[in-house]
């Protein structure tokens, strides 16, 4: 061949079967079902972490605790997560993240009555604190726990979004007249704050639901205690 002659160009040969264009096996059943079986794994290691997060605080939690909760050695562990740091922000992550979005659904289909949408982000709120008791723990005043700054902005920014889904109905509230001239994002705290609190004391087998105790809550801050009288 000369030197500087390009060689011809060979036809392109069709994937045998079972291999794809790039060279690679195409997947199969044994494969799908052991992708499926590590990611439930990945999930119940998920939440051993946010009950051990909620328990000990991010400080206080170590990737020992987990794995030996798991079942796992460590190194079996690092094969899922390389250290604590990720694996709580996927636990706080996700959870806001489906928090938002479960939140966000609910109040949308309260309509456009301000104070429903309020009653729908608190009822939807208790209901997930009711049955996610220990990733709430885990999620709340924990933001600044994470060492990466990056990590950090983002699950502010997820808090931020959640909080603003109830502010923004509060100020519709005023706008409209249905509540008294005050600082919207006072009162959003305010109701967050009980929220947020709840299953630190609340007791699931207790004389009121976790939604009873928020509704409550939402009266106090709607209507007051004070008894009007002539």
């Amino acid at each position: 061949m000369h030197p500087f002659r390009e060689p011809p160009l060979r036809p392109c040969r069709a994937p045998a079967d079972g291999v794809t264009s790039g060279g690679e096996p195409e997947d199969d059943p044994a494969a799908r079902g052991a992708r499926k079986k590590a990611s439930i794994r990945r999930e119940e290691i998920i939440a051993i972490a946010a009950d051990i997060f909620a328990t000990k605080g991010y400080d206080g939690a170590s990737l020992r605790d987990i794995a030996e909760r798991a079942g796992l050695t460590k190194a079996a562990l690092y094969y899922h997560f390389p250290d604590k740091e990720q694996i709580f922000e996927i636990v706080v992550m996700s959870r806001m993240e489906s928090l938002i979005a479960d939140v966000g659904e609910h109040v949308a289909a309260a309509g456009d009555d301000p104070i429903k949408r309020i009653e729908a982000f608190v009822e939807a709120s208790a209901t997930r604190i009711d049955s996610d008791r220990t990733g709430w723990i885990s999620s709340s005043n924990t933001f600044w726990s994470f060492e990466n700054a990056q990590n950090r902005v983002r699950i502010v920014a997820q808090r931020d979004a959640y909080e603003k889904i109830l502010r923004d109905a509060v100020k519709e509230g005023i706008a409209r007249g249905v509540l008294r001239e005050r600082d919207a994002g006072l009162v959003s705290r305010l109701i967050l704050a009980g929220l947020s609190g709840l299953p630190r004391w609340h007791k699931a087998d207790g004389p009121m639901s976790a939604q009873e105790v928020g509704r409550q809550y939402l009266d106090f801050v709607l209507n007051g205690l004070k008894v009007e009288r002539d």
